[in-house]
């Protein structure tokens, strides 16, 4: 049987098979290996996902679910759910057996069903039988076994053969050390939605995380938001016209505000179409611009924030941030500007980036999956 990595993140979910990215075809990826883990619910019925999905939520706001990652496996009345329900344009209920689901036009909808609908995308943008697949599937050091077990629920409601499980950290580690060996290394993973670190020993097989921590509502979605309330803030101070107050121009807003964001990774400056956010703002507001100086402040609290938890985690492990023998890096945010030198001044050490930090997590699932001496490094609670 075949094998199969999947990071099924909380923004973006990617594949790979011994190591290789597997490319995605068709409207839901748009060319590109990363499916964005976004489900949406169009009013002439069916399900949209992935890119096709995304492109609805500036004008479906309330019926296109992003982020349940954040909340699968969780129930109600959890912190997590509470801070979800303080952002989600979609309605979140409690079901009859006190979990989490969302409220749409086709009624209602777990987060194991967006994952579900997620995983079948990517196989089917892949050209996969998953039938014929095993698949190996990340989670967060962080899950609890709720939430473990709905994620490997929804790998086989997505027809996958077999589902077994791997932790974040793990798996980049994996990543990286087929080509290298050392004691301690420290996984910063910083996402589109969420903040994990791991330390990980190394010393001995196999190799376990003994210290992690994070925060699910700290990542690049907090740098989209304060860009947006940046932009907002400017517009009503200069124009009188306010953005913030109709829920589709405000998501249009924070798309607009994320592909800044991406652009000022590679450019110095940028700027934001305003007609495009809200067709009905005066003419006389055209663009806004934004420099990457602009983006790096914005940034700066969140990159602070994610230092506190490495301080946290390294007391945990009782060892010193310079006593760590490597830094891995994975989660597209950790392309901001500037945290890359900020990772090196605070453990003392340049953080390993020669693989792609989008495509780490699954690439070492996938090293994990297709090797019968990692086994070990898989949670045996769920082999299924």
């Amino acid at each position: 049987m075949r094998t199969l990595g999947i990071d099924l993140g909380t923004t973006h979910t990617v594949a790979a098979a011994t190591a290789s990215i597997v490319p995605l075809r068709g409207d839901s990826a748009k060319g590109n290996s990363l499916l964005p883990s976004i489900v949406a619910f169009p009013p002439a019925g069916g399900v949209l996902v992935g890119q096709a999905a995304r492109e609805r939520r500036g004008n479906d706001p309330a019926n296109t679910i992003v982020s349940a990652k954040r909340v699968i496996g969780r129930s109600y009345s959890s912190y997590s759910v509470q801070r979800y329900l303080e952002r989600s344009a979609v309605p979140v209920v409690r079901t009859s057996s006190g979990g989490t689901a969302f409220e749409t036009r086709a009624g209602i909808v777990t987060p194991v069903d967006v994952a579900t609908h997620v995983l079948r995308e990517l196989a089917q943008a892949g050209q996969m039988d998953p039938s014929r697949l095993s698949a190996v599937v990340s989670v967060p050091a962080a899950f609890a076994e709720p939430e473990r077990a709905a994620t490997v629920e929804a790998v086989r409601a997505a027809g996958f053969a077999e589902a077994r499980v791997v932790e974040e950290p793990v798996a980049t580690a994996i990543a990286y050390l087929a080509r290298s060996s050392l004691k301690y290394a420290v996984v910063y993973d910083l996402g589109g939605g969420t903040f994990d670190v791991a330390i990980v020993d190394c010393s001995k097989y196999p190799f376990r995380v003994i210290a992690h921590g994070g925060d699910a509502y700290l990542g690049g979605d907090d740098v989209d938001l304060a860009l947006a309330e940046l932009v907002a803030d400017r517009v009503l101070r200069e124009s009188g016209w306010d953005l913030s107050t109709d829920d589709e121009v405000w998501q249009r807003l924070l798309i607009e505000a994320e592909r800044a964001k991406l652009r000022l990774a590679v450019e110095e400056h940028t700027t934001i179409d305003l007609a495009v956010v809200d067709p009905a703002a005066p003419t006389q507001l055209t663009t806004l611009g934004i420099d990457r100086r602009v983006l790096r402040d914005r940034a700066e609290d969140l990159i602070r924030r994610t230092f506190l938890i490495c301080d946290q985690v390294l007391c945990d492990a009782g060892i010193r941030a310079r006593e760590v023998d490597a830094v891995f890096l994975a989660g597209g945010s950790t392309l901001l500007p500037g945290l890359r030198d900020d990772v090196r001044e605070y453990f003392g050490k340049r953080a390993r980036f020669d693989l792609d930090p989008m495509h780490v997590v699954a690439i070492g699932a996938s090293v994990a999956a297709a090797r019968p001496d990692l086994s070990a490094l898989l949670d045996p609670a769920y082999v299924r």
